[in-house]
């Protein structure tokens, strides 16, 4: 009994050791077969490229190109599994009336350009590739920064944002820009600025300018931020359009300005430099003795002037 189990043990092992042996005989045979060159077919995917600068492509011509190949069999098993992108170099385009296209020799050429040394094209598809193009205009537009910025306790924006640049391109289809009259910044969120700032934004396109491009696609926004003192005015009211024939007395009759600016301005205004008025010509028609009072003129470089009273009285004098 155990001279037969040993007898049929080593039958079995036998049998393992020779089907290993197979396996690595076909193996090698397999992979010997595969390292030789032979003829075989295949399909490439086709990536067109180097548009015209003036056209945009409206729509891809032919996306695959069949082909037989001299290749080692290893290339037509990564051809299997992963299709192979050869490019055609659209900046070879012919026309002909108002069309364009690649004839077959051409391509041929670019093809066997990008193939490895040990690969050889016999025969693909003789197509003539035809291109149909769309004409691109460009314009101009300004660019308009969508902004919210707060500043500072007695801090605020010297002058205004400076967008840079001003202008950008915007290249497209004529459908899609003709009605566009300038693009907008991403949005910007600044708080509680106390010193100066400067950031790059990207600029908004919408998804309807899906074949629109902007040159450039970013910009640059900045501001300079000061910090500035209040002082008080006491101005005199100016009575406009009052008749020869009528004197009145106004109350108050010196109103009292709250003017904003760098603490270096500030030095330099007077009262002088501010004009407030009423206009008597609006007292025509109504029983009221009150009129609203406008400040006509104020300093330049000054942030703000603020009047602590809007209106004033006035009676007639006898």
């Amino acid at each position: 009994m155990i001279l037969e189990r040993i007898k049929v043990g080593l039958k079995k092992r036998k049998v393992k050791v020779f089907l290993v042996f197979l396996f690595f005989s076909f193996l090698a045979w397999f992979v010997n077969n595969l390292a030789q060159s032979f003829v075989g077919s295949t399909s490439f995917e086709l990536d067109y490229v180097n548009v015209p600068q003036e056209f945009l492509l409206a729509e891809a011509p032919k996306s695959q190109l069949n082909v037989r190949l001299r290749a080692v069999g290893f290339q037509f098993i990564g051809f299997g599994i992963r299709k192979k992108k050869i490019q055609i170099n659209l900046s070879e385009v012919r026309k002909k009336d108002t069309g364009y296209y690649i004839p077959p020799s051409v391509y041929r050429r670019q093809i066997q350009a990008q193939l490895s040394g040990d690969m050889e094209l016999i025969e693909m598809d003789n197509d003539t590739i035809f291109v149909k193009f769309t004409s691109l205009v460009s314009k101009k537009v300004p660019v308009i920064p969508r902004v919210n910025i707060t500043f500072a306790q007695n801090h605020a924006l010297e002058d205004s944002l400076v967008i840079s640049p001003k202008t950008v391109t915007i290249t497209g289809p004529e459908t899609q820009i003709d009605t566009i009259e300038n693009v907008r910044t991403s949005f910007i969120e600044i708080m509680n600025a106390e010193s100066d700032f400067s950031n790059t934004y990207t600029l908004v396109k919408s998804r309807d300018l899906d074949k629109t491009s902007f040159n450039p696609s970013v910009v640059t926004v900045s501001g300079t931020v000061y910090r500035f003192s209040e002082q008080v005015f006491e101005v005199p009211v100016t009575m406009l359009n009052l008749p020869d024939s009528v004197q009145v007395r106004m109350f108050p009759d010196v109103i009292k300005v709250v003017c904003q600016a760098q603490l270096d301005t500030l030095k330099e205004i007077t009262s002088e430099d501010f004009i407030i008025t009423a206009d008597y010509s609006k007292v025509e028609g109504s029983d009221q003795n009150i009129l609203p009072l406008v400040l006509e003129e104020k300093p330049k470089g000054i942030n703000n002037a603020v009047l602590r009273t809007k209106e004033i009285e006035f009676i007639l004098k006898k």
